[in-house]
């Protein structure tokens, strides 16, 4: 264990695997160190003139709001991408329990930083069910293809995400117009409007009522509702 100077900590928020940081769990950190409580170390990647959070994003925001100068740290070896390894998991097994959003942000960010991976060692790699990697995967990296992928043992797999996706669509498009053909049911329009409907409400929900951005941020989601419809 060592201190590490906040100056030199990179704020990379590209490798913040919250949804949202908690102000009132800052705050409320914020307090208890200016009363002299102690905190676990917080986990970083990197040396002393430069690293990056893998785990303690609150405990490292309550210290600079009370002005602190440096902060107790784990200074492990690597950089950014050993950081965000860390960080897609560190919270799944300590810390504030994680939401749904939590999760979600964890997984898109895992496809975006490691597109090759497979939807499985991409849900181990961030404490995660299979199908919520399955279920965002299109969403996030719709326009990567390859024929294979990296599982979880470092060996190279076919890639049958994308054709499997696509049956399902298909299949489920033939139940509900069970006239359509295979090939007919293909060339319909993706049918995922529900599905990002009730993400936009999901993330609407992790504004906290005392964010001084709020009603600014409804009123906005109000208007483009009225434009589209």
């Amino acid at each position: 264990m060592t201190t590490q100077k906040l100056s030199c900590v990179e704020l990379d928020a590209s490798i913040q695997c919250r949804a949202t940081i908690d102000t009132t769990i800052v705050n409320e950190y914020a307090e208890c160190m200016t009363e002299g409580a102690e905190f676990p170390p917080v986990d970083l990647f990197g040396d002393k003139s430069k690293a990056w959070i893998g785990d303690g994003w609150h405990r490292i925001m309550a210290a600079k709001q009370i002005g602190a100068i440096d902060i107790s740290t784990t200074l492990h070896e690597g950089g950014r991408k050993e950081a965000l390894k860390h960080a897609l998991s560190a919270n799944s097994i300590q810390g504030q329990r994680r939401s749904n959003a939590d999760k979600r942000r964890c997984v898109e960010i895992a496809i975006k930083e490691f597109p090759k991976l497979s939807s499985r060692a991409i849900a181990e790699m961030c404490g995660v069910g299979q199908e919520l990697v399955l279920h965002a995967r299109p969403q996030v990296n719709d326009s990567f293809t390859s024929s294979t992928v990296t599982g979880s043992d470092g060996k190279q797999y076919p890639a049958r995400l994308e054709s499997r996706k696509q049956e399902q669509d298909q299949e489920v498009k033939t139940k509900e117009n069970p006239k359509l053909t295979k090939k007919e049911a293909a060339i319909l329009p993706p049918s995922i409007g529900m599905w990002q409907a009730e993400r936009a409400i999901r993330e609407l929900e992790q504004i906290q009522k005392n964010d001084i951005e709020r009603g600014k941020a409804f009123a906005s989601v109000k208007g483009w509702i009225e434009q589209n419809e």
